[in-house]
């Protein structure tokens, strides 16, 4: 059982969530993208690559503009015309970044679960599953969210999907799954990692430690 002030951190961590969690998981987005698409860069330098590499170039380009229509339509044709480049995972990602921070969170599901389908990178793969349990659990399809969750492999997510993981389990007022899941994001994050203190404050608030 849990004392009054303890149900007090517990119900602020769940307000948290509700009100913060999609844009961390944006933002997580935005910083891997950043890297993602400069390798993408890196990677084609052949001929047969470079029409990859201008279509990804007006996924970029519209995305600077923060506007759907354009950067989805760009993404879209990337994935049409190159269905099988790894430029077009990542403007799919784009695209799902985009979208869902207009509330298009159909579309943004539409782009994540491609590239779940068709990216042959494991860390790409578990990115869009990632913000795809995100979306879901912002749909309260918490039980789903879970089971896509554990598909994830790639040794670089193993703090962030447990961590979400938490978030989601608490959600569902399963509390002492929850902690153990923060339990486990703390031991696959570096001490001094924010995601780690993240997870350690909301591990203590559910009773860790004690």
């Amino acid at each position: 059982m849990y004392d009054l002030e303890e149900q007090e951190q517990i119900d602020s961590l769940k307000a948290w969530w509700r009100q913060f969690g999609k844009w961390v998981m944006a933002g997580t987005v935005a910083a891997l993208l950043g890297v993602g698409g400069y390798n993408g860069w890196l990677w084609y330098g052949q001929r047969q690559e470079a029409e990859a590499g201008r279509a990804f170039e007006a996924v970029r380009v519209a995305a600077r503009t923060g506007e759907v229509a354009p950067t989805l339509g760009a993404a879209r044709a990337l994935q049409s015309q190159q269905p099988d480049s790894a430029l077009a995972t990542r403007g799919a990602l784009i695209a799902a970044a985009i979208c869902h921070a207009h509330g298009k969170d159909g579309d943004a599901q539409g782009e994540l679960e491609w590239v779940i389908e068709h990216s042959r990178e494991l860390a790409l793969v578990d990115l869009a599953r990632y913000r795809l349990a995100g979306l879901l659990a912002d749909q309260k399809k918490f039980e789903q969210a879970l089971r896509l969750l554990d598909d994830n492999r790639a040794p670089d997510f193993a703090a962030l999907t447990l961590d979400l993981r938490g978030d989601i389990l608490l959600a569902l007022n399963r509390l002492a799954e929850a902690r153990a899941a923060y339990g486990s994001a703390m031991e696959k994050s570096q001490p001094m990692n924010a995601l780690h203190q993240l997870a350690q404050n909301k591990w203590e608030a559910l009773g860790g430690g004690r």
